[in-house]
């Protein structure tokens, strides 16, 4: 989103009207230095930052960040077609920040979102189509990751008391 629009970004048409490229406003890398900088500043305070801190793209770059800075939890909104096609690093990624991800969607409550998710993070379904033209796979992750995930990250996260 930080790119000149071009035929090879993989970003649908209806999806530029995020680009940032030409605005006023910070590069990709300025955007994530500022991050690293509160983060720092802020070490004592839990920071969810949403869509994947926007690196779901390279969860090897994610992985550093995540590593350096113990106050940063993601949620992964709008980015399963990002870590739906990489399902191996993926899952390792999904499994070893299980404590600090949390299930969110910005795509309203029809059930094809939640089916799609359920479609990459539970099944080992491959070549799913996804929001643009990459396929996705499914990453198969266990059920007390999904639990994690999808329901106790948000009860401890938020205090709220098991029923």
């Amino acid at each position: 989103a930080w790119e000149p629009p071009d035929r090879t970004q993989e970003r649908t048409p209806g999806f530029q009207r995020y680009n940032q490229y030409g605005r006023n406003s910070p590069t990709h890398a300025e955007v994530l230095k500022i991050r690293d900088r509160f983060l720092t500043r802020h070490p004592n305070n839990m920071v969810i930052a949403c869509h994947l801190s926007n690196q779901g793209h390279d969860l090897a770059s994610l992985t550093e960040t995540m590593e350096a800075f113990p106050n940063l939890y993601l949620d992964m909104a709008a980015r399963q077609y990002e870590f739906g096609r990489q399902p191996r690093r993926a899952s390792v990624f999904f499994k070893k920040y299980k404590d600090r991800i949390l299930f969110g969607t910005d795509r309203g409550r029809e059930a094809e979102m939640y089916r799609s998710f359920w479609q990459v993070l539970e099944t080992a379904d491959e070549y799913l189509p996804g929001q643009s033209w990459w396929m996705l796979y499914g990453l198969e992750l266990p059920d007390d990751v999904l639990r994690t995930l999808y329901r106790d990250n948000a009860m401890r996260i938020l205090n709220w008391e098991k029923p």
